[in-house]
């Protein structure tokens, strides 16, 4: 599932090739989800950090798989979702079907009230 910002996301993560030293904008949810450079096609580039103010509600694929213990989110994800829990970091459909981790991720981040929940979900963790 191609990744889908919502309306008020902006780009705010600059990352770089460690190989050509290409720079670009990304937005934060696709940190740990990258792929190989545009420009010479080597491995995941590096974070160089944030440079842009984003909508302060996104929360990075890297941040949520750590909050994958935290049953509010379990809960988020079966009642939005329709998902149940096999272990860790593994979810099934009603059919049994494995569900990628990731396609959960952006699912939950493109729809605001549960971005929110979910960034609220980081935020309580984070502090």
């Amino acid at each position: 599932m191609p990744f889908q910002p919502l309306p008020g996301d902006q780009p705010s993560c600059t990352v770089q090739c460690p190989a050509c030293g290409h720079r670009w904008l990304v937005y934060q949810q696709q940190l740990g989800l990258l792929g190989p450079c545009p420009v010479c096609g080597a491995a995941r580039p590096r974070s160089m950090g944030s440079v842009v103010p984003g909508s302060g509600r996104q929360v990075s694929f890297g941040s949520f798989r750590s909050l994958l213990d935290e049953p509010r989110l379990l809960t988020l994800i079966g009642q939005a979702l329709r998902l149940s829990p096999l272990d860790g970091e593994r979810f099934v459909d009603a059919q049994g079907r494995e569900v990628p981790l990731e396609d959960i991720h952006y699912a939950l981040q493109g729809n605001a009230e549960w971005q929110g929940t979910l960034y609220n979900l980081h935020m309580s963790r984070a502090h």
